[in-house]
């Protein structure tokens, strides 16, 4: 693999960005991982790239990178995948580098496409009247309810604070803003709340034959809407599923976003995603529409990555 030299630190100060933000949703976070391809592509010289073989070793140093800096959301891993995987058509190292480029802010354009398009295709579940629970905050979950606000709906959201990061105050706040009438609760109120709810609608990280795996807590909303049968809806465009064999390393959270000055006896454990069995939901809403489950595990498993990155992983 090329070894990137000294200019690499803004390469790494750019996936930083990435890495830091425990706010935002994949799809935001997919968007600004073009900046990374096109800053490799632009400065092959200051890399260090002077052949074929040390662009695809920058390549795939770089897209190990964007896969750990949020090991949880599969759009980074099936993005770096594309860019390896089109980078290898190329005779030159320019070209090589810019077919990554390219593949990566194609894959991008695509699954921002494909997350509008899903937000469309759950306008139909926001029936007159809903009260609709949500949890965390997804940009296609709260693409979906400002159209059907858009579209005339009358419907009131039950949004959970989403905790350690509270970015469940964000899609409040996006909400109300929009004259959307919204109950803001803690995370442990949802189970009480589920007797006012009518349909439930979660994002995604990323989606398996065998799981869906969200925020936090994601799970215990998922049991407690069975408990009571009601629709859980999962909204996910086809970028975020994935075979479950390709393991990335999870990062660990900081404890201080629990409590920042804990007894010496306390050990704190911050976790901020975690798997919910995918036969827990109703179906998966994405851009082609509502997929059964059965179908959705068809599609995931059935999503496979660059062998080269499947073995630089797993090292």
């Amino acid at each position: 693999m090329a070894k990137l030299n000294h200019f690499s630190r803004i390469i790494d100060t750019a996936v930083a960005r990435i890495s830091s933000d425990n706010r935002s949703g994949a799809a935001e976070i997919l968007s600004r991982t073009g900046e990374v391809f096109s800053l490799l592509a632009t400065n092959p010289s200051e890399f260090g790239i002077v052949d074929l073989s040390s662009a695809h070793g920058a390549i795939l140093e770089i897209c190990l990178k964007i896969s750990k800096a949020q090991p949880h959301m599969s759009p980074l891993l099936r993005l770096s995948s594309t860019a390896l995987a089109a980078a290898r058509n190329a005779t030159t190292p320019a070209e090589s580098l810019g077919l990554a480029r390219d593949a990566a802010l194609s894959f991008i354009d695509g699954a921002a496409r494909g997350s509008s398009a899903t937000a469309a295709k759950a306008l139909d579940l926001i029936h007159e009247g809903a009260s609709v629970l949500t949890h965390s905050r997804s940009s296609t979950v709260l693409t979906a309810l400002l159209e059907a606000k858009q579209a005339g709906r009358s419907f009131t959201v039950v949004a959970t604070e989403s905790r350690p990061m509270l970015e469940g105050r964000s899609l409040a706040a996006s909400l109300s803003s929009k004259n959307i009438t919204v109950t803001l609760i803690a995370d442990g109120a949802a189970a009480l709340a589920m007797s006012k709810i009518d349909i439930v609608l979660l994002g995604a990280d990323k989606l398996t034959p065998r799981d869906v795996i969200n925020k936090i807590g994601s799970r215990m909303i998922a049991l407690a809407a069975r408990e009571r049968n009601l629709p859980v809806y999962v909204l996910c465009d086809t970028s975020k599923f994935i075979r479950d064999e390709y393991v990335v390393e999870t990062r660990t959270n900081s404890p201080s976003e629990l409590w920042d000055d804990p007894p010496a006896a306390v050990i704190l454990e911050n976790t901020y995603f975690e798997p919910t069995p995918i036969k827990y939901f109703t179906g998966i809403v994405t851009e082609e529409g509502v997929l059964p489950i059965d179908e959705a595990q068809r599609r995931a498993a059935n999503a496979g990555i660059d062998q080269d990155l499947v073995v630089m992983l797993s090292c």
